[in-house]
């Protein structure tokens, strides 16, 4: 059967409709708001309060917050309905190790392919972030960092798959800032990393992501561990 010209002729002043984009934003406006301490673990999420607070219908709301779910920030109880996830140790070291994994493939690929316009974004995020405290803002930068570092790998279904892990982890990185000199150490790992790239190494790469990741991990498990977790 041809095309109908007729149909296609009105359609052609309709943009693209961007239902993803309401939902997107609440999604990524909760999670701020779980990992910045703000709403505490165990606590119900009131979807009429918070529809209202962000200015929003309950669809998108519901849409976002099964998203959270997805990522472990949410759980959903039977009586309670949505509830902010306590986190475990279990959680976090899975996590960690399926991160390490995955960003040690990103790593090495990149370090062959990588350009001296890709190291000085990458080296100019890093300054950016010299003498930053505050674990909101900190657990931000540091997500940035990973993906501007991975940017350039090929696979870009493994950068999709890293950065949904980022983000989950952005719960466990305002953690292990909120608890002593964490981030001048952190920072000093993103170093070696960026040494690594600019050495164009990819062994010292893989050095570099392990430690850095297992070292977050090692840091934060026992404060999860103290808090319940």
């Amino acid at each position: 059967m041809s095309p109908d010209p007729t149909a296609a002729g009105a359609l052609a002043g309709f943009s693209p409709i961007q239902r993803g984009t309401i939902r997107d934003a609440t999604r990524d406006a909760l999670r701020d708001l779980i990992i910045s301490g703000g709403v505490e673990v165990d606590t119900p999420l009131r979807q009429d309060e918070l529809a209202a607070r962000l200015g929003i219908s309950r669809t998108p709301l519901r849409e976002a917050l099964h998203a959270l779910a997805s990522e472990g920030l949410v759980t959903f109880d039977a009586h309670r309905g949505a509830v902010v996830t306590r986190p475990s140790v279990a959680q976090l070291l899975d996590l960690y190790e399926i991160r390490e994994q995955l960003e040690v493939l990103a790593g090495r690929k990149v370090v062959a392919g990588t350009t001296d316009a890709h190291i000085r974004a990458v080296h100019d995020l890093h300054d950016s972030m010299q003498g930053v405290t505050d674990p909101v803002a900190w657990a931000q930068l540091n997500q940035q960092f990973h993906a501007t570092l991975y940017a350039p790998c090929e696979n870009r279904e493994l950068i999709a798959l890293i950065s949904t892990l980022s983000a989950r982890a952005k719960f466990y990185v305002r953690i292990l800032v909120s608890t002593g000199p964490s981030a001048a150490v952190a920072h000093g790992e993103h170093g070696e990393m960026l040494a690594a790239l600019t050495r164009r190494d990819p062994d010292a790469m893989e050095a570099a992501i392990r430690s850095h990741l297992q070292g977050t991990a090692a840091h934060v498990a026992p404060a999860l561990a103290a808090d319940g977790g």
